[in-house]
């Protein structure tokens, strides 16, 4: 299951290097496809070892039981061992991305770097070794899977490489020589045009798994986590981060003031906005990808603030009450109130569950109710 990024990375694709613009969301990507990335990997590093061997006979057939020949097997054989060690490498280290990128470029530098050696040593053949760079390239952009901009790289790299081959060698005709280099041209444009766009429908299908995760996880009128969010263990896994390392963790439940009143003189649509004013204001003063912003009810909404203690959580709360009670140009005037619960750090004794340690927070804002409202009311919910 795709999991949820709390504060919505861009994801926007950047069509030339066929990637999410933002190396998070690239990143996000990248791991979750590397399972499958990986098993498609090591099938094309065993096949291309096992091709790379069978294909010595070719040069045999061609140069007979030559020592060059026999060299030639050599280097045919060190393509394959070195495709058994990157397919060993993405078996110790499966979760690497970089080990994965690395050994797909790896074995086809070292594998195309052979090539243009057999190629050097068979002139007369160098038609059908052009055919062969050809059928290669299709495996560079599509069967082998790589970063699009490498595949490119690799690919056009080898070709230039091949041409300047053919012409050294002299051995072609002109129009034959124009119809090989064409060919190479041929081979990367569709290569080219086949692997941007199975990268690029990949992402496309990730981005709208993650906006329909988006969708059934955010409040639509604040872009605020739900409710529903929260009961897929938030919080739960903030208290178990704060049992194992010892670190400080607070919540914070927020209420507006007569809300209800609000709806009853100005209209739900100014209600709304209210609401949504009120969200962003929390939003912007929580921090990036550490926080986490919940509506928790009708005009209720919850912070989840990890590696937060108790003061801290107070001048949060008391900024947020400030800036909201005291908002400039605002339509409706409203305020509102907090109860905190904080859990120390290293503290001995934790909250029994999540629900506990909102319950704390739950009691400290009726107190701050009780005590006249757009006030902030704080407990150490664990000691």
């Amino acid at each position: 299951m795709l999991s949820q990024d709390p504060q919505r990375p861009s994801l926007t694709i950047d069509c030339r290097r066929a990637e999410f613009a933002d190396p998070a969301s690239e990143s996000r990507f990248t791991h979750h496809f590397l399972p499958e990335r990986n098993r498609q990997l090591k099938a094309s590093l065993l096949f291309a070892a096992a091709f790379y061997v069978a294909f010595a006979a070719t040069d045999f057939a061609t140069l007979g039981a030559t020592a060059i020949a026999w060299m030639l097997m050599g280097l045919r054989m060190v393509v394959a061992l070195v495709g058994l060690g990157c397919f060993a490498a993405i078996v110790r280290r499966p979760r690497s991305v970089r080990v994965s990128i690395r050994a797909a470029c790896t074995l086809l530098v070292v594998a195309l770097a052979v090539f243009m050696v057999v190629c050097w040593f068979q002139p007369e053949v160098l038609a059908w070794n052009a055919m062969s760079q050809a059928l290669i390239l299709m495996a560079v952009y599509v069967t082998i899977p790589n970063r699009f901009v490498y595949a490119v790289a690799i690919g056009v790299g080898s070709s230039i490489v091949f041409a300047a081959l053919l012409v050294i060698q002299g051995n072609l005709r002109a129009d034959d020589l124009l119809t090989l280099v064409l060919l190479l041209v041929m081979g990367n444009a569709l290569g080219y045009i086949a692997a941007r766009r199975f990268h690029v429908a990949q992402r496309e299908q990730f981005r709208a798994s993650i906006q329909l995760q988006q969708l059934a996880d955010r409040d639509p009128l604040t872009g605020c986590y739900n409710r529903r969010f929260l009961q897929k263990g938030l919080l739960n896994a903030e208290l178990e981060r704060t049992r194992r390392y010892g670190t400080p963790l607070s919540v914070v439940l927020c209420d507006l003031d007569h809300f209800k009143r609000i709806n009853d003189t100005y209209g739900h649509a100014a209600g709304d906005q209210v609401l949504a004013d009120f969200a962003g204001l929390l939003l912007s003063l929580t921090r990036d990808t550490v926080d986490s912003v919940v509506r928790y009810g009708g005009e209720e909404f919850l912070l989840v603030l990890p590696q937060t203690d108790l003061a801290g959580a107070q001048t949060l709360a008391e900024r947020i009450r400030a800036a909201f009670a005291d908002a400039p140009g605002a339509t409706v005037k409203a305020t509102a109130s907090f109860g905190i619960a904080s859990v120390p750090a290293q503290a001995p004794v934790l909250p029994a569950s999540s629900e506990a340690l909102i319950g704390a927070a739950d009691a400290q804002l009726y107190a701050a109710k009780r005590g006249g409202r757009n006030r902030v009311c704080a407990t150490l919910a664990g000691r």
